[in-house]
């Protein structure tokens, strides 16, 4: 009886081929790539998820948003777990391969730059950066033209029957965040208790991925100190002023309000 094995299915042998350091010697060298391939894996999944919960809220079903939007944000802690391990790595570790990495940074993982996509920041200029592959520059031109996570949680509550409308005047805003805050003031039906759940996890979301970033920054600091990034960035500076980015601020704002 023929079956798939193991190491055939997840195809082993070519995964852990994948591993190439550039420093002959450097020891920690194999740490950094296994962590940052790993991070492109679960950019992946949380890309996966993240696209399926959209989908389910265009179609509003918010009930089918619910799995994925938990998963992800378990993906999230995942992410800064893994920074603990990459904190291992000292300051004179990490300069023994330093330098050949350039101009490669981390600023062009097209994966992150989608799910910063997903999430509505969505910067021009990171489609224009040569340091993404052709295919990611694609995918994020692709993603652009596409509902983000809140307009597609709006349309969800627009479907139930919340007036929560498209737009950035200020009518617009202001007819969303009354939407909202009616839903998290009264909740009590089990299709009001979805969305309200759907809310919090997209929120769950936003402050993972602002802590990865706080703590990426302390990281680097802790690597790098001062200096610029491989790919020629302000280094520690441009990641200090991420910090503060949210994905979803009116859900945020609409604390200010209850």
């Amino acid at each position: 009886m023929s079956g798939t094995d193991y190491s055939t299915y997840l195809r082993i042998d070519e995964l852990l081929d994948l591993q190439h350091p550039l420093s002959a010697g450097a020891h920690d060298e194999l740490l950094f790539i296994v962590i940052h391939q790993a991070y492109e894996l679960w950019f992946k999944l949380l890309l996966h998820e993240l696209d399926r919960t959209s989908e389910a809220l265009i179609a509003g079903k918010p009930q089918d948003a619910v799995p994925p939007l938990q998963r992800a944000t378990r993906v999230d802690e995942l992410l800064i777990d893994q920074l603990r391990v990459l904190e291992s790595l000292t300051p004179t570790g990490f300069m023994e391969f330093r330098d050949p990495l350039k101009p490669a940074s981390g600023l062009q993982s097209g994966q992150f730059r989608a799910i910063e996509s997903v999430g509505g920041r969505r910067e021009p200029s990171h489609v224009d950066d040569a340091g993404i592959s052709d295919r990611d520059r694609s995918e994020l031109r692709r993603r652009a033209a596409e509902p983000t996570l809140y307009e597609a949680l709006c349309a969800c509550l627009r479907q139930m029957g919340l007036d929560a409308p498209d737009g950035d005047d200020d009518g617009a805003r202001a007819g969303r965040l009354a939407a909202i805050v009616s839903l998290y003031r009264a909740h009590d039906t089990p299709q009001r208790a979805l969305l309200h759940q759907v809310c919090e996890l997209l929120l769950d979301h936003d402050e993972a991925i602002a802590r990865w970033r706080f703590q990426h920054t302390l990281m680097a600091a802790r690597e790098i100190g001062s200096r610029t990034g491989t790919g020629g960035s302000l280094g520690v500076e441009y990641l200090r002023k991420t910090i503060d980015a949210r994905f979803f601020p009116e859900l945020w704002e609409v604390r200010d309000h209850l």
